[in-house]
């Protein structure tokens, strides 16, 4: 168990590094507020990856 979490530890550096180096960006999806629906809709059927954002 020890181990594992030692690597979770190790992979979390290493992708922090890599964030701060912008070598790793977060996925957003915009919609705009119009189409809110739409963005549910994404959700509901796990059509989306990372943030889904609303933008009026």
């Amino acid at each position: 168990m020890l181990e594992k979490a030692g690597g979770l530890r190790a992979l979390e550096s290493r992708a922090l590094a890599e964030a701060a180096a912008g070598r790793l960006r977060p996925a957003v999806q915009r919609y705009a507020l119009a189409d809110a629906a739409e963005a549910h809709r994404a959700l509901e059927t796990r059509g989306t990856v990372g943030k889904v954002v609303l933008v009026p």
